[in-house]
């Protein structure tokens, strides 16, 4: 497999590569293991499975407006984790990200390794800053990214998240984006909402509005598929 290997913190090895339509299998195995959990927080759904259209979402990327970045373990082929950014369709120099890891695999460096890669991807596609949603409900992850040497700020708020925008610095990672990692590993990161909109729209015919709030929360989301004050 073409890529990189990365030591981690703890001595293992992991290969990270970009992501091909060839990796289905490997996403959709990857998302099953995935903690109820960490389904919820990463993708605002507790469903143990993803359909075919939303595999071929997540692995038929063009590698410029939607860039994704796959680990996998080099001896036994499991995938271990996926970063990606998605490009704004208003501002072309910003884009939004997200960054999965299965859960033995959490508390390792994967994360780090993983966001450093995607950060170089975005400076050679023409992106100066990246967009984050964070649970609104830790007030210490939102310490550390308002502290964060004037490279974060508030775009938005919500009900339950703040958007926070980080410029990309010329190199690395920068206190902002290392800060997002903060907030990865406190499991605050959400979905972005291009995510969150694109898995509502390929929810099947006849699913209920219960079944479309529990799967995304933004405000396109339920424009799409509607409402519901009885869920």
């Amino acid at each position: 497999m073409i890529g990189n290997q990365v030591e981690l913190r703890d001595g293992s090895i992991a290969l990270i590569r970009a992501v091909q339509p060839e990796d289905a299998r490997l996403l959709a195995d990857g998302f099953a293991r995935l903690s109820a959990e960490s389904r919820q927080l990463r993708f605002l759904t507790g469903k143990p499975s993803l359909t075919p259209a939303e595999v071929r979402y997540f692995t038929e990327v063009d590698h410029h407006d939607h860039e994704a970045l796959g680990a996998v373990n080099p001896g036994d082929g499991v995938g271990l984790g996926i970063a990606r950014f998605i490009r704004h369709a208003e501002d072309p120099i910003g884009a939004e990200v997200a960054v999965t890891v299965t859960d033995a695999w959490q508390r390792r460096g994967l994360a780090t390794e993983l966001l450093r890669r995607l950060a170089d991807r975005a400076r050679q596609e023409g992106i100066h800053y990246l967009t984050a949603l964070i649970a609104d409900d830790n007030a210490a992850v939102d310490g550390m990214l308002e502290r964060s040497r004037g490279d974060v700020s508030v775009t938005h708020r919500e009900s339950g998240t703040v958007e926070y925008e980080i410029t990309l610095p010329p190199r690395g990672l920068g206190d902002g984006l290392h800060s997002l990692l903060r907030a990865f590993g406190r499991r605050q990161l959400r979905a972005p909402d291009p995510i969150i909109e694109a898995l509502a729209e390929l929810t099947p015919e006849g699913s209920s509005p219960c079944d479309v709030q529990r799967l995304g929360s933004s405000r396109v989301a339920r424009d799409l598929l509607g409402s519901s004050d009885t869920c």
